[in-house]
């Protein structure tokens, strides 16, 4: 047998093959026609499959959360999900023997009757079932439905630890023309806790903690019939590794910068300049911020706060500094005494704890005045240099001091909240 034999009993089968299949794919087909046509012979779809006239369609009901991003600005919480729906219509029930053991149809979105779901929070227009529009029937009657939706509800945000906050979001779900005796609505499977991974799914921005799915039940004064709602609870976490370079950061320099001020020398005239640029770059922290954070949350972050009270306390070190520069003058610190109370506590047991050794050698160590050692140019005014510079040093020291436990405090503080 030759080449040319082969190849032509080669595409003789493949031709016999694609005509059993196509026959095979016109009987599908055909069954498929047959069934639908059946059940829509007499069908409404405007009509509740509910057997009885005081029936109640009962409809499971459960969402899957596919991403979810929360827009600062707005405070709308922006969801695209999963929403899983079944009920029972009887009107769609078929005996599968009876068509070659069909067993599950698919209908579209306007041939058969469907539960009117409405987010009632919602903040724009949502779009339900975008993607397809089509329905899952098993032979039973048991009607299948799973539009993608995408949703935006309102959700206040609680800024107090921001950008480390965590935002605990509602969306309410429920049917917009029946009542709790028409449709009733209820987990599927009975379940209410949303589960990570495949229910759970979050996005670069945010990150889903945990959801559950809860039922409320209404009642009004004017009717006696509940009107169900689905609850839908979020628990979400920003993502923010790059803040810790953002406002972390900046926060620790402009502390140093603040403390740095008092380890250059008294009468160093950068000291000033340091204080400034640290009041610089907290002035614009705070513009960044505000630029950044919502105008209409309802509390105020803790960082915010942080920065707010370090404007305060760079200012305070700016000002000091200033007066110190000023205490070092040599021009004025040569005409008149520093009061001789302060003389004498500086010279004291305080000048050990503050070490002022350098400062006090200079003056002498009882507190006294000329008799107790100072040494006074006798030909000439005397000179209460020294005295000033040990009032300055006394009060650099205790400024530093100050200053360092505050930011450590505050530090810690803040650290112990997030």
């Amino acid at each position: 047998m030759g080449p040319r034999f082969i190849l032509t009993a080669v595409l003789v089968a493949t031709h016999l093959t694609l005509i059993i299949a196509d026959e095979s794919n016109n009987d599908w087909w055909s069954l498929n026609q047959r069934v639908k046509e059946t059940l829509l012979e007499n069908y409404d779809r405007s009509i509740l499959p509910r057997r009885t006239d005081n029936g109640t369609v009962r409809v499971w009901i459960d969402v899957a959360i596919r991403g979810v991003w929360l827009q600062d600005t707005t405070q709308v919480l922006h969801v695209n999900m999963w929403i899983f729906m079944v009920w029972h219509d009887t009107r769609l029930a078929w005996d599968p023997k009876d068509y070659g053991g069909l067993e599950m149809l698919h209908f579209g979105e306007d041939e058969i009757w469907k539960p009117d779901i409405t987010v009632y929070n919602n903040a724009d227009i949502t779009e339900v079932d975008h993607y397809g529009k089509t329905h899952a029937i098993v032979y039973q009657g048991s009607v299948i439905w799973v539009p993608p939706a995408q949703v935006r509800v309102e959700c206040p945000m609680d800024l107090t630890y921001w950008p480390y906050d965590s935002q605990h979001c509602h969306i309410y779900l429920g049917s917009w023309t029946s009542h709790g005796w028409q449709i009733e609505l209820n987990y599927e499977n009975f379940t209410q806790k949303l589960h990570n991974g495949f229910n759970l799914k979050g996005s670069h921005h945010w990150q889903v903690d945990g959801g559950s799915l809860h039922r409320h039940d209404t009642y009004y004064d004017c009717c006696p019939e509940p009107y169900i709602t689905m609850d839908v609870e979020l628990d979400i976490t920003r993502v923010s590794p790059s803040f810790i370079s953002i406002v972390i950061l900046p926060a620790c320099v402009i502390s140093f910068l603040t403390l740095l001020q008092f380890v250059l020398p008294l009468t160093h005239p950068k000291r000033v300049s340091v204080g400034c640029c640290a009041l610089l770059l907290t002035l614009l922290e705070l513009l960044w911020l505000g630029y950044t954070l919502p105008p209409l949350a309802t509390s105020l972050p803790i960082i915010v706060k942080f920065y707010g009270q370090t404007l305060v306390v760079v200012f305070v070190s700016v000002f000091v500094s200033t007066g110190l520069l000023r205490l070092t003058d040599t021009q004025q610190a040569n005409n008149y005494p520093p009061p001789q109370l302060l003389k004498t506590l500086l010279t004291g047991p305080l000048a050990i704890v503050l070490m002022l050794s350098k400062y006090t050698k200079k003056v002498g160590l009882s507190g006294g005045g000329e008799e107790d050692g100072e040494v006074l140019d006798e030909a000439g005014p005397p000179n209460y240099r020294d005295e000033w510079f040990l009032l300055a040093a006394a009060l650099d020291r205790l400024a530093a001091c100050t200053f360092l436990a505050i930011f450590v405090i505050t530090l810690i503080a803040f650290v112990a909240t997030l």
